[in-house]
Parts: C-alpha cells; sequence; structure tokens
C-alpha cells in the first residue's frame, strides 16, 4: 500500500472519533455546568466532556459527582495524593498524569485539556484549528528558567490540544513540573523533554494574553480583533482581575477561579463570577446559534 495512503489511515479520524475534553476540578462545580453549556454552544466537534474530581473533601467531591451526575457527564476521582503532594502544582500534576494513563494515551483523536476555569468564548474546531495550521501540539507558551545558557521553553497545561494518533512516543508526554535540567519549573515542565526528544512533532506554543496587558481603547481593542461584547466586558472587568485570553483570544481563562488558591475574598469572586456570567450570556445570545 502507498505510504502516503497508509498514513492518511492512520492518522485520519474515524467515522465516531470524538474529541475528548478533560478538566481537573477542586471545587466550584457551578463552573462544570458552564463549561458544559459553553462546549454545547461553541464547540464545532463531536466531543466528549471528562472530569476528573479532585475535590479536597467529602463534601465537595459529593457536589461535583452530583453536578456532573445531573448533566450526563463522565466524573472520574483522582487518587489521594502523596503526603507533600498537597499543594495545588502537585494536585494539578498527579491529577493530569491519572488521566493520561486511563483514557488519553490510548484515545485514537484529538485529546484536549482545559482548566476547570477556562471557558471557550466562540465557534470553535479543534480538529480545523489543527488542520489549517499544521499543528500537533498546541499549548500555552511558557518561557520557564534558563539552565546552561538555554531557555527551558515547554507548555503549560492549562490549555493544551494534542493529536494523539500523530504524536510519536505518546506515553512519555508528562505534565510533571518540579525540576528541568536542574532549574524549578512550573507544572508542564516536562513536556521540555518531550519536545526535545521528539523534534519531529510540530509544535505551536502560543502566548497567552493578559487582560492587564490590553488597552482600554475601545478603537484598538477593535483593531486587535475583540467583538463589543468582549470590549463591554474588559471594561467591566478592568484591569484588577488578571483573566487571559488563549489561543487566538478562543478560550478565557478566569484564572484562580476554580479553586480559588490565591485566597481571595468571598465578596470578591462573587463580584467577578457575576461580571463572568454576565459576559457569557451575552456570548450564548450571540454565536450560540453559530455553531
Amino acid at each position: 500500500m502507498n505510504r502516503l495512503i497508509l498514513a492518511f489511515l492512520l492518522t485520519a479520524p474515524s467515522i465516531d472519533a470524538k474529541v475528548l475534553i478533560m478538566t481537573y476540578v477542586h471545587s466550584k462545580p457551578d463552573f462544570i455546568e458552564l463549561h458544559d453549556k459553553t462546549f454545547k454552544a461553541f464547540f464545532k466537534d463531536p466531543y466528549e466532556y471528562v472530569v476528573f474530581n479532585d475535590a479536597p473533601n467529602q463534601a465537595m467531591c459529593n457536589q461535583v459527582e452530583h453536578t456532573c451526575s445531573r448533566l450526563g457527564i463522565r466524573c472520574f476521582r483522582v487518587p489521594p495524593h502523596a503526603k507533600g503532594r498537597q499543594t495545588p502544582n502537585y494536585r494539578h500534576m498527579d491529577g493530569i498524569k491519572h488521566s493520561l494513563n486511563l483514557l488519553a494515551y490510548e484515545h485514537d483523536d484529538i485529546v484536549m485539556m482545559v482548566d476547570a476555569d477556562m471557558f471557550l468564548i466562540k465557534p470553535f474546531s479543534a480538529r480545523h484549528y489543527l488542520e489549517e495550521h499544521g499543528y500537533d501540539f498546541v499549548g500555552d507558551r511558557n518561557a520557564g528558567r534558563i539552565a546552561r545558557q538555554e531557555r527551558i521553553i515547554h507548555s503549560s497545561p492549562a490549555f493544551v490540544i494534542m493529536n494523539m494518533p500523530a504524536l510519536p512516543n505518546r506515553r512519555t508526554i508528562s505534565f510533571e513540573g518540579d525540576r528541568v535540567e536542574g532549574v524549578p519549573c512550573d507544572v508542564g515542565g516536562h513536556t521540555y523533554y518531550y519536545f526535545k526528544q521528539n523534534p519531529e512533532v510540530r509544535v505551536h506554543l502560543y502566548q497567552c494574553i493578559s487582560t492587564t496587558h490590553l488597552p482600554l481603547e475601545r478603537h484598538q481593542l477593535a483593531s486587535m480583533g475583540y467583538d463589543d461584547v468582549t470590549i463591554d466586558f474588559l471594561f467591566d472587568i478592568a484591569h484588577p482581575y488578571g483573566m487571559q485570553f488563549h489561543c487566538d483570544h478562543n478560550f478565557l481563562h478566569y484564572y484562580a477561579g476554580g479553586s480559588n488558591w490565591c485566597n481571595n475574598s468571598a465578596a470578591y469572586i462573587r463580584e467577578k463570577d457575576g461580571k463572568l456570567y454576565r459576559y457569557m450570556n451575552r456570548l450564548f445570545d450571540k454565536y450560540g446559534s453559530l455553531r
């Protein structure tokens, strides 16, 4: 059989192929419902959305499981964390490792990883995005530290798209952090090793855009591609809220909203949540029929 035809058959999605979307939930089960609504409204590929439950106590665990059950979402409990791995970073690493072993490594189609507070904000096809640009792995660029005059460039796990059938040595993909080439790195640091050992993989690591770095002039924001709903939202949240846009402005990272690891006050969270929900409801009205 012609090699090109064989390669196509090995990498082309089957008729019933689905994008596997995985998220890792510590708290705020209401965000699971918002996630579910955004993917149903905007995600253009056949998909399955799966929750990995990393709740810190039984009461929150039950809330997460109840929300998933009510919405018909598969939910897996992250195994107990070892002593010394109770911090947010280590918990995230453990959840990702469990999800890769349980589902992602063997998935025969695209795998997406999204933070629990990462929301799709317009119609989007992961398959088209990969095919249009010729990518195998898309992630959020993290320049990390410098070791031996070399910058440790790796992918953050906040938002990732992986075309699993096209990735060689897929079981060596790791989002561990800790030390890389002897220097401390954040979660996802070990993707540096995967990229280095598999140079044929077509990797695209985009730079996320922080709302604190955007101009507050309507005409400037419009010229950068932001729609009227998002511009109104940017004026509403102002700079202190520290949200981010990812993957060419297709996703909004609420930032620390899924676990509140930065310990903001309840009043602050209520105000910020209200602004988020008002924004998302306006987006559903604007784009929901375009899926």
